[in-house]
């Protein structure tokens, strides 16, 4: 019989091709199982990736942190699996890691098997349905490559194998082949529902020992790649955790589904205690829920409950999502967080959950709400205080004003703003003006221009402050044009006061001289009469007569000489501060008066502490006011005609003030008549005597250029009843 129609040969011939098939099938369904396991994982692990960068770089998009971002870029392709990273916005490269500038962007890949051994592709990171960017990556596909062709060349080598050693051990290799491949077919198995746990222990050194080998490295370097897919998963933990925000993930009914370590330590729950187990409302009051919820319903015109859809009602719109909220923490604390929500999108872009970012703004949230509330109380001030009141910079910016002040301008607030003190103040030297007012403030006049061109008088009180650790000027202006046009009708009210009561004097004057000239001028009179009545009744006078009379006319005119002198001094009226002494002007005020009150039979009396004392001031102008008492005082004197006419003037110096007092004992100031007798044109006389002018000058002199005071009081002494005028300087 020959070979090849023999029963072993068609057994093993049969068997063979049987066992051929078998081992084909078996190794191509394993390898079968393994690739598409390992692309099914590297598609996982690349959709993690993506859900990675959505959450770790969206925080440093919004915050614009490029320095953390390049940073965290290059952590990640660090690894084998990543070739590049490069972030885009409007076309734009914001940051990238293993990237060339100038290289154009690859196109989009569709499988895992390509020539490049490189998988392109990109994702949007998105924020309140806003990009912040997109995030070009290859991702390394070279090891599947490696491993389907270590798999097939060492298939199609244990196979050849196979075969030869098949049709010389045909029975063996059967028994071993389906002994093993059973162990084989299990561990694919598990394999293929993700049990890596897997060590064949074939000690044969056939083909089915190599396979077993070969598997086992196979599934060594499967189990390697999750290893450090779960220590990438690992480093995304930590960054997750140790973000510098609170951050909560929780899905579309609101369950927590992870929870990082700021945000254990910083509301007090564990993971364990909320993830998969607590809503992220238990962080909510049920009133501020309530209330927003009422408030959005209102805004957006449709139903809104108040649970987990409050806080992601913005996001579901695809609105901006980021408001403050007042947050509870585990043991009842309350924080104020700035609360970011993001939705979680599908490769659908369907919604599966959320991602809130929460920032503690307690400590700022409070302390604008006290800047706030000082401010206003601060602009309360302002604006009810009696005076204008602006601040200004160092460059004269109006940093802080009242309302009366921009009002006076015609300004409005949003006009205010933008306003320098150049804008309103005509008058200030603007050159280190604010610097020199800083430094030296005063008080001074100037004039205000308002928004319409008008200008008005200003008085402004300035003051240095610092605020927040800067130097301002304050000023405190007034309006004060009414005052000067009042100040300039009493001045030239003044002026012409004073002309009256000059003019007054004059005629008080003329009358003194006239007393004083009456006698002097009857002496040369008669003299010149006895010499016309020698001549008519042809007599002469001896030589020594002669003499005699020349001496008395000449002494008489000296006499008169002086009197104008001392007349046309008084009213000289100068000003001029000098040292004079106070008993000369009291003494030269008797002179002018002497003659006066001979006629009308008043004493004088004089009481002078010390003849010696002295004053720096303007002697006439203090003489104008003791010969309007003295005039005074004979006045009432002769009107009343007292029969023992006294008028008495002391001079002394007592609590650091020097008191002049002149008294009459006329019977006094009738008392309905004291508080008026120093108003202007006030006077008991006839008006062919009196203007009712000389006291209120009298009071004006001696306030204004002695800064002392007059008043009156009626006394009774020794000498009777009168009124006592006390100038105090």
């Amino acid at each position: 019989m020959r070979f090849f129609n023999s029963l072993r040969f068609k057994l093993v011939a049969f068997s063979l091709l049987i066992e051929i098939t078998a081992l084909s099938l078996l190794i191509i369904n394993a390898d079968r199982l393994i690739l598409n396991y390992l692309s099914s994982s590297i598609t996982k692990q690349i959709e993690s990736t993506k859900s990675n960068f959505q959450a770790s770089l969206l925080p440093l998009l919004v915050e614009r942190d490029y320095a953390t971002l390049d940073s965290l870029l290059k952590d990640y392709v660090s690894s084998e699996d990543l070739i590049y990273i490069l972030i885009k916005k409007d076309d734009k490269t914001i940051s990238s890691a293993n990237w060339h500038q100038n290289d154009s962007l690859p196109k989009q890949s569709y499988s895992l098997k390509n020539d490049e051994n490189i998988y392109h592709t990109s994702v949007d990171i998105m924020f309140s349905n806003q990009s912040y960017g997109k995030v070009y990556f290859g991702f390394n596909t070279s090891f599947l490559h490696q491993a389907s062709k270590e798999l097939f060349s060492q298939s199609f080598f244990i196979a050849s194998l196979e075969i030869l050693l098949s049709i010389l051990l045909l029975f063996t290799i059967g028994y071993l082949l389906t002994k093993h491949l059973t162990t084989l077919t299990q561990a694919s198995e598990k394999i293929s529902q993700n049990e890596f746990d897997i060590n064949l222990k074939i000690k044969t050194k056939d083909e089915i020992g190599v396979l077993s080998k070969t598997f086992n490295k196979m599934v060594g370097k499967i189990k390697s790649q999750i290893s450090m897919i779960e220590e990438r998963n690992q480093f995304k933990k930590a960054i997750f955790d140790n973000i510098a925000y609170n951050v909560v993930v929780f899905d579309k009914n609101g369950l927590i589904t992870s929870f990082n370590k700021r945000a254990e330590i910083n509301f007090g729950y564990s993971s364990e205690e909320v993830v998969n187990k607590k809503n992220i409302t238990i962080f909510c009051e049920k009133k501020d829920l309530e209330k927003r919820a009422k408030e959005l319903s209102i805004i957006y015109k449709e139903e809104i409950e108040a649970n987990h859809k409050v806080i992601t009602f913005k996001t579901d719109k695809g609105l901006e999502n980021q408001s403050y909220w007042e947050i509870k923490t585990k043991n009842n604390q309350k924080m104020i967080v700035k609360l970011i929500i993001t939705a979680l999108r599908d490769e659908n872009e369907k919604v599966t959950g959320y991602i809130g970012v929460a920032e503690d703004k307690t400590e700022k949230y409070y302390l604008e709400k006290s800047l706030k509330e000082e401010t206003h109380r601060i602009k309360t001030i302002l604006d009810n205080a009696g005076d204008f009141i602006h601040i200004l910079d160092i460059k004269g910016n109006l940093y802080m004003y009242s309302t009366s002040f921009i009002n006076s301008l015609g300004y409005t607030e949003e006009e205010a703003k933008t306003l320098n003190v150049k804008d309103w103040d005509i008058k200030l030297d603007f050159k280190d003006t604010i610097e020199d007012l800083i430094s030296n403030p005063k008080t001074f006049e100037t004039k205000h221009k308002r928004k319409d061109g008008t200008l008005f008088d200003v008085e402004i009180k300035t003051k240095d402050i610092v605020l927040d650790g800067n130097p301002y000027l304050y000023a405190a202006s007034r309006d004060i044009t009414q005052r000067n046009k009042i100040q300039e009708e009493l001045k030239q009210k003044d002026m012409l006061l004073q002309q009256q009561t000059r003019l007054s004097s004059m005629g008080e004057m003329i009358g003194n001289i006239a007393h004083q000239w009456r006698q002097p001028l009857s002496l040369i009179s008669a003299i010149a009469t006895s010499y016309q009545l020698k001549s008519e009744m042809e007599q002469t006078s001896t030589q020594e007569e002669t003499l005699k009379n020349m001496k008395k006319i000449n002494d008489t005119v000296q006499y008169l000489s002086k009197t104008i002198e001392d007349f046309r001094n008084f009213f000289r009226s100068s000003t001029e501060k000098e040292i004079f002494k106070l008993s000369k002007v009291i003494k030269d005020c008797e002179n002018i008066t002497s003659a006066t009150y001979k006629n009308n039979h008043i004493v004088l009396k004089k009481v002078i502490e010390d003849p010696d004392m002295e004053y720096n001031g303007a002697s006439s102008m203090l003489a104008q006011v003791i010969l309007n008492l003295f005039s005074n005082a004979k006045d009432v004197l002769v009107e009343k005609q007292i029969k023992n006419k006294i008028v008495k003037i002391t001079l002394k110096y007592e609590n650091n003030s020097t008191i002049i007092k002149v008294k009459d004992n006329a019977g006094g100031v009738p008392e309905n008549i004291v508080d008026k007798i120093f108003d202007p044109y006030f006077t008991t006389k006839h008006q062919s005597q009196g203007t009712g002018i000389g006291l209120y000058m009298s009071s004006q002199i001696i306030q204004k250029h002695f800064n002392g005071i007059i008043s009156v009081r009626n006394v009774e002494d020794e000498d009777g009843l009168g009124a006592e005028f006390i100038v105090k300087i």
